[in-house]
């Protein structure tokens, strides 16, 4: 006799729908982020002193097989135009791959923090231009958010898959 689950709270559909959305770009995007410079994010402006600050603040794919999250802050001329709050990116452009300073590099985790020459521009403040990135291995974030769905999905499929049955056999097996 088949027992029928509990109804799961409409909040919990949003967020796991919300959660199987990101799963999914993640997933898209992994086999990308060897060849193809991606980026998407905020991009804030503020006036400050004699000056402004630009600041992006974004996800990026590098092209060089990372996923990074982070930063960067640059100084605008007071005449340019003040954009306070803009959806910025960049979509499938020729790779922006960093340099490789260590061998963590090379396994695709990153921790980038860099300040820039100092401004042409009046200021009174010692703030520089600056970047800022961490980074880990694009397959990295698909696991994390892949965790939940698929053990969601192969709940909701008990019984019904046949190619993890002698899988789930065996690991009921070795746990006991």
């Amino acid at each position: 006799m088949k027992t029928e689950l509990p109804r799961v709270p409409r909040g919990l559909d949003i967020f796991r729908g919300f959660w199987c959305a990101l799963f999914l770009g993640f997933l898209t995007m992994w086999p990308l982020s060897y060849s193809f410079y991606t980026s998407f994010g905020i991009d804030t402006d503020r006036r400050e002193e004699l000056s402004a600050i630009q600041a992006h603040l974004r996800f990026r794919w590098p092209g060089n097989g990372s996923f990074m999250v982070g930063a960067d802050q640059f100084w605008l001329a007071a005449w340019k135009p003040l954009d306070r709050f803009d959806l910025g990116g960049a979509f499938f452009k020729p790779p922006r791959r960093p340099p490789m300073r260590s061998s963590w590099n090379q396994m695709g985790f990153w921790l980038i923090r860099e300040r820039y020459a100092p401004s042409k521009l009046p200021l009174q403040v010692s703030e520089m231009e600056s970047s800022s990135w961490i980074g880990v291995p694009s397959w990295l974030p698909v696991v994390l958010t892949g965790l939940w769905p698929v053990s969601w999905w192969m709940h909701q499929r008990k019984g019904k898959v046949l190619w993890l049955s002698p899988v789930r056999e065996l690991m009921r097996r070795w746990a006991s």
